[in-house]
């Protein structure tokens, strides 16, 4: 039987399709047009789900996580096996001796080095596409096409970590000035730690937290400057979350750190008792290994989204913080009170609404609803969507307090709880625009 005929009696149901490699044969198929238009692996992951294909078996069916992240080792396999100078790119035919090429990055249980199984299958990651949380994809930490051949032992597999969560933080300071820098450091240093070490408890390979190389990052992304970095300018802080597309640029290098810290001191700074002082100064001397593609980028960018390079809900220490952040920007507030330019108002105001009778709480969503538009960050045909949309997220978790409005402790644990476990509220990273969910997006604060 052709590739072609196998498909076509796949997609007319005459071949049942039950089995990894027959999926993952057919999502290389698609990905043989699809890789290179429109939206990438998130146009493949509709097409197999429109057909009721997944990677996943049992609770991991359909979870858009795991099979993008397939789609994106398969997309990572064809950029190995290619060579885009000339056009040479794998054809359907080659399926078998592919396969067997990229067996490690394809395999069923391929997942497992890079997810752990407690981040896979919670429920946000099962409905919105998530980076990794063990190692990077792979190739992910260099330019695009321009994949470093090794990475020093002391950089990890796992070496856009914290170089990304260093971007968000700074983008987030520069999004909401209010908040003191010693705050915003303190509330991220503190994430960071929290997250690390419960991922170590059941994955101790994962490297442990270092405020050393923390804070590196904080400063090397400009967290607290007005100087423009690769988190952006004030104005560029307010779109979304793009550090995969910066990597492929060129525009961060994840190896940074060489110009201030040895190998040996860099690998060992998590063990010290206090943050290391930097024992080289090779500022002027040391080369990064890559170089930024400029503006425009030639495609670069598109091509980073193509192939899933940046995720549709951020990584658990990114949520985290900025969950932090919210609960801290609403310490004691009451509801005349509330800013709703500032999301973490609009939504704490959503939850006391949430325990109200049903005619008060018409009569506060309309409320918030007109002040939210008088501050110019959505309009009039989407804010009582917003609202009501947040209102069925909050809803579940408010049930508890039977309709009494708690004191500040209380609705400030459960707005961070809330946070964590549904991190699309933040609306921090690009969407598919094919994906059934709401975007909770904003407008900038003028």
């Amino acid at each position: 039987m052709s590739d072609e005929e196998f498909l076509a009696d796949a997609e007319s149901g005459a071949v049942a399709v039950d089995c990894h490699d027959q999926v993952l044969q057919i999502a290389f198929m698609y990905l043989d047009e699809g890789l290179w238009d429109g939206n990438g692996v998130f146009d493949v992951v509709e097409k197999l789900h429109a057909r009721g294909w997944s990677f996943g078996k049992g609770e991991l069916r359909f979870n858009r996580t795991l099979d993008v992240f397939y789609l994106a080792q398969l997309a990572a396999a064809i950029y190995r096996s290619s060579d885009q100078l000339t056009g040479d790119f794998p054809s359907p035919s080659d399926f078998p001796s592919f396969y067997a090429a990229h067996a490690a990055l394809l395999n069923p249980e391929a997942w497992r080095a890079y997810y752990s199984p407690a981040f896979l299958t919670h429920p946000t990651t099962a409905r919105f596409y998530r980076l990794p949380n063990l190692q990077d994809l792979p190739d992910s930490s260099s330019p695009l096409a321009q994949p470093r051949q090794n990475l020093p032992s002391a950089a990890g597999t796992h070496a856009t970590k914290l170089p990304r969560w260093a971007h968000n933080v700074t983008r987030t300071s520069r999004r909401q000035p209010s908040l003191p820098l010693e705050t915003i450091t303190r509330l991220a240093l503190r994430t960071l730690e929290a997250t690390t070490s419960r991922l170590r408890a059941t994955h101790p390979s994962v490297k442990p937290y270092s405020e050393t190389q923390a804070r590196f990052w904080l400063e090397h992304m400009k967290l607290g400057s007005s100087e423009s970095s690769g988190s952006g300018t004030a104005k560029e802080a307010w779109r979304p979350n793009n550090f995969g597309v910066l990597i492929a640029q060129g525009g961060i290098d994840v190896l940074a750190w060489e110009a201030r810290y040895s190998a040996r001191l860099w690998e060992a700074s998590a063990v010290l008792g206090e943050v290391a002082k930097p024992d080289l100064d090779l500022d002027g001397a040391w080369e990064s290994g890559v170089e930024w593609c400029g503006e425009p980028d030639g495609g670069v960018g598109m091509q980073a989204w193509w192939r899933g390079w940046d995720g549709e809900v951020g990584s658990e220490e990114e949520v985290e913080f900025l969950a932090a952040v919210a609960v801290e920007e609403t310490a004691g507030l009451e509801a005349e009170g509330l800013d709703f330019a500032t999301r973490s108002h609009a939504v704490l105001g959503v939850m006391r609404a949430a325990v109200v009778d049903e005619v008060e709480r018409e009569v506060l969503l309309k409320e918030m609803e007109r002040r939210m538009v008088e501050t110019g960050r959505i309009g009039e045909d989407r804010a009582g969507k917003w609202l009501s949309e947040v209102l069925l997220v909050v809803e579940p978790y408010v049930k508890v307090w039977q309709g009494v409005w708690p004191g500040v402790e209380a609705r400030g644990q459960v707005l961070r709880r809330i946070l964590v476990e549904n991190g699309q509220l933040f609306a921090r990273w690009k969407v598919s625009p094919l994906l059934k969910e709401f975007d909770f997006e904003l407008g900038p604060r003028e």
